[in-house]
């Protein structure tokens, strides 16, 4: 029996003793301020960009931007509505604006065909009314 206990001893000793070992560390490496890598830093070196090509800045970009620097200021004799809308629009891609302003007069167009007497211009009229004011909703003119 005190064989045994001795035994079961050394080994818990052996045990608590692996356990408490400090692992081996990795290699760690500062790259930076605030950049750590467990590889080594590239070297710092200087790259020549002389020759990379830069993208040209689109016109169509540029035309948004006045548009959207003109929608910040309201026109003389505009309603407040009116201004609320051109700003919102002002965000929109021009092809979006185009279709906006073309829906405004087209859905009066509509409503105004709905009033005539004829019940298959009125049935057309209905149908091409809902297909502009979904476009109108899905475009968020």
């Amino acid at each position: 029996m005190f064989v045994f206990k001795r035994i079961v001893w050394i080994v818990g000793a052996l045990l608590f003793a692996g356990t408490s070992l400090p692992a081996a560390a990795q290699a760690v490496y500062k790259c930076g301020w605030r950049s750590y890598s467990q590889q080594p830093c590239a070297p710092k070196r200087v790259v020549n960009t002389a020759d990379a090509p830069v993208p040209a800045k689109s016109d169509r970009r540029a035309e948004e931007n006045r548009v959207l620097a003109q929608s910040l200021r309201r026109l003389p004799g505009e309603t407040s509505a009116q201004f609320a809308t051109r700003r919102h629009r002002a965000t929109l891609l021009q092809e979006d604006r185009l279709e906006c302003s073309r829906l405004d007069t087209r859905i009066p167009f509509e409503k105004e065909r709905m009033k005539n007497p004829n019940p298959e211009e009125v049935q057309q009229a209905g149908a091409d009314l809902a297909d502009a004011t979904k476009r109108f909703r899905k475009l968020h003119c």
